[in-house]
């Protein structure tokens, strides 16, 4: 007789095993996020980080010839020069633990889907002739 685990522990494995991809995943959309500045002040305080910001710079170097203005994630130019950078490791945890239970649910969301696409005799895998 098999033995079944519970559906708690099962999910949990699951996120567990899903946290690497969700690290990735929110390192992504740290270099993807833009910020808007109006002012030169702004750029002082410049904030990244999706869904909570967890990463600020200081981008006051720059010196725009208009405002708002969208700058990206600034990467460090040189060691002599850098660029002051602080990150907040709670919002960055927070980030990380978010993104995993989106990445779990919308899983379990999309298994049952996909099974009844693979499910013999279904419409969409009966070739007629």
């Amino acid at each position: 007789m098999r033995k079944t685990r519970s559906l708690p522990s099962r999910v949990l494995r699951v996120y567990l095993c899903l946290l690497p991809l969700a690290a990735l995943a929110t390192f992504y959309l740290l270099v993807a996020d833009r910020f808007t500045a109006a002012s030169v002040r702004d750029l002082g305080h410049a904030r990244f980080g999706l869904p909570f910001a967890w990463v600020e710079q200081d981008l006051s170097r720059y010196e725009p010839t208009s405002f708002p203005v969208t700058m990206s994630f600034q990467w460090q130019r040189a060691w002599y020069d850098p660029i002051v950078t602080s990150y907040d490791a709670v919002a960055g945890i927070a980030d990380v633990l978010l993104v995993c239970a989106v990445l779990t649910a919308g899983g379990y969301l999309a298994l049952p889907v996909l099974r009844a696409l693979r499910r013999p005799g279904s419409s969409s895998s009966r070739v007629e002739a």
